[in-house]
């Protein structure tokens, strides 16, 4: 298991493991993130969808921009805010990799759990002593 312990930046310098999931810790920033999912949107636009000050929404979008999760784009004086749903892939992937070390761990379980408990650790009736 590779991503378990994903603390330093990927390949490409992106934040790690860590950050991504610091940075969605946070139920706003969840709700961003799905809003960007639909495509595209300007700060003021989420400003108003979420009722977050200029302050709180810049905060929370600094916090996903740390950690890769979207991209902001100044057009004029007004920012688009777009997902950058690869980034989301190392959520999926540690999932996974969480997911297959669990199971691989109830079928060893399940294995041990079917074989039949050995007979020779029973005492035998017919030999016990009268009492």
């Amino acid at each position: 298991m590779t991503a378990l312990a994903d603390t330093r930046p990927g390949p490409r310098g992106e934040p790690g493991l860590d950050a991504l999931f610091s940075a969605l810790a946070s139920a706003p920033r969840r709700e961003i993130v799905s809003h960007l999912a639909d495509g595209p949107t300007t700060t003021p636009e989420i400003g108003r969808r979420f009722d977050f000050t200029k302050q709180a929404l810049n905060r929370h979008l600094v916090a996903l921009e740390d950690a890769g999760l979207i991209e902001r784009r100044l057009d004029g004086r007004v920012h688009t805010v777009q997902l950058v749903p690869g980034r989301l892939s190392g959520v999926t992937n540690w999932a996974h990799e969480i997911r297959e070390a669990w199971n691989a761990n109830l079928d060893r379980l399940g294995a041990v759990l079917a074989e039949p408990e050995p007979v020779d650790d029973l005492p035998d009736p017919a030999q016990e002593a009268p009492t």
